[in-house]
């Protein structure tokens, strides 16, 4: 059976990535401020030089995800298989809007000041180097060529960082390189370098992002062959299983760092996802595709998945305005609940206003699209 309708088990990945981000990460560290949570549940909320936690697969989900919307975004604007000069400007115009929503989110582009702003150093922005490398890949007539671009993009990045310094946080090839350019493409004022987070780099690392979405373009390519839908689940879940056991067995000789997203960190991350989609497509798009009760039931990661962008938009720029939201109820938190309880209250009421704008935005793009298509 071949699969070209959308499938709904992308949005519902792509809405528990972002809802995990929005909604969960900011749970966990107001149920922290209220009653201490365990040393081994906060870890998981945040980002370590080396290892592997929950709050490290989000980035790289984000990036997988993404790759394995193209082949249903982008393929039906080839024209007989060929890219034309519409398919190249709605690639470089989504591109462009990534890239600048990135410089917005982090690279405090809002500013104005050259001294401060940013270049290069938001998810968005590697949204937008794998989004361009599946199109450009979608090129390829091959689809041996193209399964195996992703391999080759990760071992020559991984040997750069392996034989070109070492895993520490100052000493790897891609900080190196990082130092190294950052001072071309910005100006001689600039303090970027020092105010950015430490140990991340970007730059150096865009093969592994054009990687990971390169992942999530094959991943899709495997569910819509024309394999049985069992097989086709069957067979990414057996590509997710091999990359992860192939990211464990390498780990005491390359450490999984998600800093720098070297090849064991990133074969594990893109087994999780592997894993994961082939789990809630089998699920959700072959055993229930037809039960409307379930898809009623996940409403809420679907509204996440569907309105992703503004999600991630509304939680790394627009922030305070939620948080001051849920604090205007802070007061009778404290009254009814205790003092200790008012995170969980302004993250409640401010979860609630974030949930709110998604669903209107999802109405407003449906009522639109009625409009437009009477």
């Amino acid at each position: 059976m071949k699969v070209d309708r959308r499938l709904f088990s992308l949005d519902i990945l792509r809405g528990l990535d972002m809802f995990l981000l929005a909604v969960v990460g900011p749970f966990a560290a107001a149920l922290n401020s209220a009653i201490s949570l365990p040393d081994c549940v906060v870890a998981q909320f945040h980002h370590a030089w080396g290892g592997f936690t929950l709050w490290d697969i989000i980035m790289p989900l984000f990036i997988f995800m993404s790759g394995a919307a193209v082949p249903f975004a982008l393929g039906k604007r080839m024209e007989s298989g060929r890219a034309g000069w519409a398919f190249w400007r709605h690639v470089l115009l989504r591109f462009a809007m990534l890239w600048i929503l990135g410089m917005v989110a982090q690279g405090r582009l809002l500013t104005m000041n050259p001294a401060v702003i940013s270049p290069f150093n938001n998810t968005l922005q590697s949204i937008a180097c794998g989004y361009l490398a599946c199109a450009l890949a979608l090129q390829i007539p091959s689809r041996v060529v193209r399964a195996s671009l992703p391999a080759v993009l990760a071992v020559l990045y991984a040997l750069v960082l392996h034989f070109c310094g070492d895993y520490s946080a100052g000493g790897n090839a891609a900080a190196h390189f990082e130092r190294w350019i950052v001072p071309y493409l910005t100006p001689d004022c600039s303090k970027v370098l020092d105010m950015a987070d430490p140990g991340y780099t970007w730059w150096a690392t865009i093969p592994m992002f054009a990687s990971m979405g390169l992942c999530g373009m094959l991943a899709t390519e495997i569910l819509r062959s024309g394999a049985a839908s069992l097989r086709s689940a069957v067979n990414l879940a057996v590509l997710g299983a091999g990359l992860l056991a192939f990211g464990w067995a390498l780990s005491p000789w390359i450490p999984p760092i998600k800093h720098i997203y070297t090849l064991t960190f990133t074969a594990q991350a893109m087994g999780w996802c592997m894993l994961a989609l082939a789990s809630l497509f089998y699920i959700l798009d072959v055993l229930l595709a037809d039960s409307e009760r379930l898809r009623k039931c996940l409403w809420l990661f679907t509204l996440f998945g569907r309105a992703s962008l503004l999600a991630y938009l509304c939680e790394g720029v627009f922030r305070p305005v939620f948080k001051a939201f849920g604090g205007i109820f802070a007061p009778a938190g404290a009254h009814l609940l205790g003092e200790r309880w008012v995170p969980m209250v302004v993250w409640f009421f401010a979860s609630l206003l974030l949930v709110l704008v998604l669903h209107v935005r999802i109405k407003l793009h449906v009522i639109q699209a009625d409009s437009s298509g009477r």
